[in-house]
């Protein structure tokens, strides 16, 4: 069937690729536009109802999956002098650098087949700019500014406004950096929350600095000092070197162009029926399974939820579902090895654990490679930990490994409300779970010594996967945050590169050779056999409300569960405005 589905596929290509060699007008280069947030990979498409449900946040773009598939598209054509980059609005910050990065990586493949890019910046700021560097040329519009201001974020503090309205924060924290509790355990930022912040903004800084010095052929003191007096208009940043030159869009043909003919420059929309199409065999092409795991980890099934969980967002991958994945790709007889993209800030550690073990048992017979995206801290790291080769960005935010155990008791801020709830139980025990009953004393010294324990265990799985001593783990964790990096300084990943680079190595690991081409297979898992129940309600919302209501009680169902999970593995908050 494989083959079948090829020779049609290929056949199609054909009459397209000689309709697209007839005479027509230049195609110079193509247009390419940058936006968005680009997510790795191109996710499935939500059936109808749903997409009329979804929020703003959960509205997806385009991939650099696709994107790389558009870029390769246009190395390949001969008849293509290069590519015009139009960048505006990309997701930027701290958190979304690593992307840039692959965005970045991506560009430079271009040009070294060959291709000449140009990028164009009505203004720039600092995602767009830092990719923007990737191309040969910068050229910005007369009335833009430069606004590579550097890197920021901002973490607010609840403490105060809790104690105000009566709810009181009960966590327990392993160790002095694990910090994600701590807006709502303090009025103010810690010395330890505010060095590890410095210390991964000054490597991102530094990362940013270094890559701009050398693509614009400047010293990094130059760029650091331009950074720093930063907004400049077009005009001064083209002094220092940033840019190129200044002109109108509308004036890039004539200025791209030679000899008195303007350069046709041709939208992707309309120059991909003009290039010529890959001719690809997946039938007879080795495969390399791409399994996912994106934003917070949860127990049983995966789900979207249309209000974003704080520090977790609103994207969530039960372990139930990724291990569905895993052994979908053990089973698939052409899967050679497995890529593990892991884009998370944590979650339950029970559910960290059970992916963790599918990691551990799958690698044995099949190589396992991490790629991690922009995140991949705390319970996205245990869940890595594992595996036969972890691959990140310099950028990506790892490591938190470490512990937080707790509630939030809400029984003064019924009192205050004039509500009057009463517990009855039964067992020493029964009550810790309750948000209207704080921990005793017993209770406490019981969620302290769960909470060392489970850090044990984090502290021992890395151990053992990274091949170290438990102690060299424990210097290097007890929550504290590093940059891709400071990670490979550490030890916690094995090379630096984006997603080629991590499906290299596992063509490598599968003993596949380096240059031969591979099909990279997104597993999608299969579905979970629900058990019927007599009383259950007849399934899918009959009406977009009703799906609406759902949704909204699936996510206070959500929260309620992490809520009284046994222990969180999840990263601190970071983020805010960027640069």
């Amino acid at each position: 069937m494989i083959w079948i589905v090829d020779l049609l596929r290929n056949g199609l290509r054909l009459i397209a690729n000689l309709l697209a060699g007839l005479p027509a007008r230049a195609v110079d280069y193509v247009v390419v536009e940058l936006a968005g947030a680009y997510p790795e990979r191109t996710p499935p498409r939500p059936p109808f109802l749903r997409r009329l449900l979804r929020s703003p946040w959960q509205q997806g773009g385009e991939s650099l999956e696709a994107l790389r598939e558009r870029l390769d598209r246009i190395a390949g054509a001969p008849q293509v002098r290069g590519i015009l980059l139009r960048v505006r609005d990309l997701q930027g910050g701290p958190r979304s650098l690593a992307t840039a990065q692959s965005l970045r990586q991506a560009l430079a493949e271009v040009r070294r087949r060959g291709k000449r890019i140009i990028a164009y910046l009505p203004e720039a700021h600092l995602a767009d700019y830092y990719v923007a560097t990737a191309a040969d040329e910068i050229w910005m519009a007369e009335a833009g500014m430069w606004q590579v201001m550097g890197l920021s974020t901002e973490v607010t503090f609840y403490r105060e406004a809790l104690d105000r309205i009566g709810l009181l924060p009960e966590f327990e924290r392993i160790a002095e950096y694990k910090t994600a509790a701590d807006p709502f355990m303090r009025p103010s930022m810690s010395e330890h929350h505010r060095q590890v912040l410095e210390s991964v903004l000054d490597s991102m800084l530094e990362e940013i600095v270094r890559d701009v010095a050398a693509a614009r052929r400047l010293d990094a003191p130059v760029v650091r000092a331009a950074i720093d007096r930063a907004p400049m208009n077009a005009a001064d940043a083209r002094a220092a070197g940033l840019i190129d030159g200044t002109c109108y869009d509308d004036e890039l043909p004539a200025r791209l162009g030679s000899r008195g003919r303007p350069a046709g420059l041709v939208p992707w929309a309309q120059a991909r029926r003009r290039l010529p199409q890959p001719y690809r065999w997946r039938g007879r092409t080795p495969v390399i399974g791409v399994v996912e795991l994106i934003g917070g980890i949860i127990p049983g099934e995966s789900r979207d939820i249309p209000v974003p969980v704080p520090f977790l967002g609103g994207r969530f991958s039960g372990s139930d579902t990724i291990a569905r994945a895993f052994r979908a790709a053990e089973r698939h007889p052409r899967v050679r090895a497995i890529v593990f993209h892991v884009d998370s800030g944590g979650g339950s550690a029970l559910a960290s654990d059970l992916i963790c073990r599918e990691v551990e048992r799958i690698k044995v017979k099949k190589p396992v490679v991490v790629f991690m995206g922009n995140v991949a801290g705390s319970g996205g790291y245990y869940v890595a930990c594992h595996a036969s080769r972890i691959v990140a960005q310099p950028a990506t935010i790892t490591g938190s490994i470490g512990v937080i155990s707790g509630k939030m008791t809400a029984r003064g801020l019924y009192g205050r409300l004039g509500l009057n709830r009463e517990i009855v139980a039964r067992g020493e025990a029964a009550t810790m779970g309750s948000a209207f009953q704080p921990y005793t004393p017993d209770q406490l010294e019981r969620v302290r010594r769960e909470t060392h324990f489970i850090y044990r265990r984090f502290v021992g799985k890395v151990a053992s996967g990274r091949r170290k001593t438990e102690a060299d783990i424990d210097a290097i964790a007890r929550g504290r945050i590093w940059t891709g990096r400071q990670a490979l300084d550490h030890g916690l990943v094995d090379e630096l590169g984006d997603f080629a680079v991590a499906l290299r190595r596992a063509k490598e690991l599968a003993g596949i050779a380096i240059d031969q081409e591979v099909t990279a297979l997104t597993i999608r898992p299969p579905q979970a056999v629900a058990v019927p129940s007599a009383t259950s309600a007849p399934p899918g919302p009959a009406s977009p409300l009703a799906g609406a209501v759902a949704e909204m009680l699936d996510a206070l169902s959500l929260v309620r569960g992490l809520a009284e999970d046994a222990a969180l593995l999840i990263m601190p908050e970071f983020g805010g405005p960027g640069g």
